[in-house]
């Protein structure tokens, strides 16, 4: 399914927001996607950045060459950082965005298009280095900001850029569209936990990284019972086998989906992971606190960009949450 139908199925009001400024040319020069985890927000800034620099119609045709080389990220007037992945710093936005600021447009089309996802991740010398070009911006110009968490961002920020917030869709739909389509697998169960979007949840099913740290996740749960055991695998296993960011996230996003799943059971409401009732019933079974366990992955992941070190870093979760 095309980025523009997805939008009109699932996102109406983003869909309309965007097709009236587009259509009337009356596109704002800095808007911020927010949205929950997995709701595709990069896929959609790109697209929207397409939507500005291609001719062929309202929104992105996806297959002329400008499109083509936004997707691949080598069309002149266009840039796209990570805040999160790539810690950008200040000298980063000063140099690279302030050059691409100041150099005349290397494209035909005349447009400039920077994307900086994860923004709420900017450190804060970043950030204000940021406001100068928001503050200013330059003349056929355009930011798209994504962020997973609109509460971390200055309030700066937000009042000079215009907000548009992706609904949550309900992973019901999912599981439903799947066995529809004769997709019967547990791991959409899952992936709907990490991605807000059917598209991307299909694309992981084979998603090696997701199935390998998968596996490591469910073999550390069947092993928290023997608490040393857990430990030992933790060490030996877990730590050399998650040596990407990727993993390391998934890792950590699928382990709070277990745990707050287990924290429901717990207090009576109804589980959706049920093909996991097993796994849920051990951490259950195990963990005495869950509060405070879900608390330490929670902030423990949040250090994640903050370039500690991931080996401490997932020894010190794993091991803190069963004690």
């Amino acid at each position: 399914m095309k980025e523009s139908e997805k939008l009109k199925k699932y996102q109406p009001n983003v869909y309309s927001l965007f097709f009236n400024a587009l259509k009337n040319n009356h596109f704002f020069h800095a808007y911020l996607l927010v949205g929950k985890k997995g709701s595709s927000l990069k896929t959609y800034a790109k697209f929207i950045a397409k939507s500005l620099l291609c001719k062929n119609d309202i929104f992105a045709c996806d297959t002329c060459n400008t499109c083509l080389r936004v997707e691949e990220e080598t069309y002149g007037d266009f840039l796209i950082f990570d805040a999160r992945l790539d810690g950008l710093k200040i000298d980063d936005i000063r140099l690279k965005i302030e050059d691409l600021f100041s150099k005349s447009a290397s494209e035909k089309r005349g447009i400039k298009v920077y994307i900086i996802q994860n923004i709420e991740y900017l450190p804060p010398k970043g950030a204000n280095a940021l406001l100068k070009f928001l503050e200013e911006p330059p003349k056929d110009t355009y930011a798209i900001f994504t962020s997973e968490n609109e509460g971390k961002i200055l309030p700066t920020i937000l009042s000079r850029t215009q907000i548009v917030r992706f609904k949550n869709i309900n992973r019901e739909i999912f599981i439903n569209k799947a066995k529809k389509e004769g997709i019967l697998s547990e791991d959409i169960y899952l992936l709907s936990y990490l991605y807000n979007d059917y598209d991307e949840i299909i694309i992981n099913l084979t998603n090696p990284n997701y199935l390998s740290t998968k596996e490591l996740l469910v073999e550390y749960i069947k092993r928290i019972a023997k608490k040393s055991n857990a430990r030992f695998y933790v060490e030996k296993e877990i730590i050399p086998s998650l040596s990407s960011k990727e993993k390391i996230y998934i890792f950590y996003d699928l382990l709070i989906a277990l745990f707050n799943e287990a924290f429901k059971k717990r207090i009576g409401e109804n589980v959706f992971l049920t093909p996991y009732l097993g796994l849920i019933e051990i951490i259950n079974n195990n963990i005495k606190d869950l509060s405070k366990a879900i608390k330490i992955i929670l902030e423990d992941e949040n250090l994640i960009s903050k370039n500690i070190n991931p080996s401490l870093l997932l020894l010190n979760t794993l091991t803190s949450i069963l004690e």
